[in-house]
């Protein structure tokens, strides 16, 4: 399965290249990541290091005692104490058991971190000492967590914060759930933070978002990879401005899923990488009334700026991509590569593989839809403006309807560039507007269009499209 993706991927990449030949300079790409991702594109999905200590090892057990030694030996009893003691560079290991605490870990110097890692099995587990709001975990300097298992047992809590003045910390291979607070896990103001191969689950405000991981700005480095991210109310990630944008995010090969919303939602924030990550199950209809979310895999909008899409596997959504706006709308959007399938209509008003409803600047290229309920593309149909949209080289098969593309009315998509797509046989194109084109050279071919619809029932349909419409030089039929 995983071969076959692979050559699907290198064969998407061989004909975006020759995608180029058609109207865009080759170096397009290149200058498109200049202007819109000079940040992002320098993130990778790895382990920042240091991944080992280097100083001193503090023991804690909860039937140790804070007038001991730390040793593992004659460990301290809490972890306020251990965080007390230790200097940049050493490691608080935390041995098996409940340790009810809250904790702000202070800054201890920019050398190295201090490390804070659960030891034995099972892993150590870290709960409210009192049902309060707030953080469980405050992380104001430079800490790299590790192997932790966080139960908030229903407190309005945040599980971890990492917040302005921390920097460079990771949180690592731990389990964090149910907490009642409006996120999991909250990155507000902090810098270069990485969390990789954690759980986190059943974030769930009443009635109400509550996500896994919320990026704030002005927060900006910020990898999120190889994660499970399920069953919270709100969405898996949300990345929204604070007091300025959040800036270079990397989202990468994580697993979200069954939440109440979104999978990611982007608002406001800049330079935004999503790749290759696996997306399914939205809206969870037994976590958030119908109605409060179209249950995008992703939602792009509030003058979000630079933002890339590329490999991601979305299924079982309300929609697969949205990019939307009102008065603020998004620019330079990059959605590549992408497999898009089984997206539903539960909800009224969904069902579209990728909708670009207002933005500037966009790119869609290379994407496989299947199986949608509406259509697989909806571009520039709900009166608002595309400015500079190319869409080349998808492929498009519908769902029971047959429902492929939708293009809005010509005036609504200036400088559209539409070419070498390939769609169902059997399948609809519409293009809103296309009877104002069926007069003088293109009479004869009225009879190929059903009001605004045409069927590609031959590649006789295809050309009237093409000559009608004057886009999708190279289009083909797939059989």
């Amino acid at each position: 399965m995983l071969q076959g993706k692979s050559s699907q991927r290198v064969f998407k990449n061989a004909t975006g290249v020759l995608s180029c030949l058609f109207v865009l300079a080759c170096g397009a790409g290149d200058e498109w990541s200049s202007d819109y991702f000079p940040q992002a594109e320098q993130l990778q999905a790895r382990d920042p290091g240091p991944s080992e200590p280097t100083g001193k090892s503090w023991f804690v057990s909860p039937q140790g005692s804070d007038e001991a030694r730390g040793t593992r030996e004659a460990p301290l009893r809490t972890l306020t104490r251990a965080t007390a003691l230790a200097k940049a560079g050493d490691a608080i290991r935390v041995l098996p058991g409940v340790y009810a605490e809250t904790l702000v870990l202070e800054a201890k110097g920019t050398d190295a971190p201090v490390f804070l890692i659960g030891e034995g099995s099972p892993r150590p587990t870290l709960v409210p000492n009192r049902q309060d709001r707030g953080s469980l975990i405050r992380v104001k300097g430079r800490w790299r967590l590790e192997n932790l298992h966080i139960d908030l047992g229903g407190a309005p809590m945040v599980a971890v914060l990492f917040e302005n003045g921390g920097h460079h910390s990771v949180l690592s291979r731990s389990e964090l759930h149910h907490g009642t607070a409006g996120t999991g896990v909250l990155v507000e103001g902090a810098e270069n933070v990485t969390l990789q191969h954690n759980t986190l689950h059943h974030f769930i405000k009443p009635g109400d978002d509550s996500h896994g991981v919320t990026v704030v700005g002005p927060s900006r480095n910020v990898v999120i990879w190889d994660n499970d991210i399920h069953h919270n109310s709100g969405d898996s990630i949300q990345c929204q401005a604070g007091k300025e944008p959040a800036e270079a995010v990397l989202i990468d090969g994580n697993t979200l899923h069954e939440d109440g919303e979104n999978g990611v939602d982007i608002k406001r924030c800049h330079e935004v990488i999503v790749r290759n990550n696996r997306m399914f199950g939205f809206p969870n209809l037994d976590l958030r009334n119908a109605g409060t979310s179209a249950g995008e895999a992703v939602v792009i909008h509030e003058a979000a700026r630079g933002i890339k899409l590329q490999n991601n596997d979305i299924s079982d959504a309300g929609r697969g991509i949205s990019v939307v706006g009102d008065s603020t709308f998004p620019e330079g959007v990059w959605v590549e590569g992408n497999t898009i399938q089984d997206i539903h209509s539960r909800t009224k008003g969904n069902g579209h593989g990728i909708r670009i409803e207002v933005a500037k600047n966009v790119k869609v290229l290379d994407n496989t839809l299947a199986n949608t309920a509406s259509y697989g593309m909806m571009v520039a149909a709900d009166d608002k403006q595309v400015q500079g949209l190319i869409i080349q080289n998808n492929s498009l098969r519908g769902g029971a309807q047959s429902l492929l593309l939708r293009l809005g009315h010509e005036r609504f998509r200036p400088g559209l560039v539409l070419e070498g797509n390939r769609y169902a046989r059997g399948g609809i194109l519409q293009a809103d507007g296309v009877k104002e084109k069926l007069g003088g050279s293109n009479a004869h071919l009225r009879g190929e269009f059903s009001g605004e619809r045409l069927t590609l029932a031959s590649h006789a349909s295809l050309d009237a499209w093409r000559q009608v419409l004057e886009v999708d030089a190279g289009a083909d039929l797939l059989e």
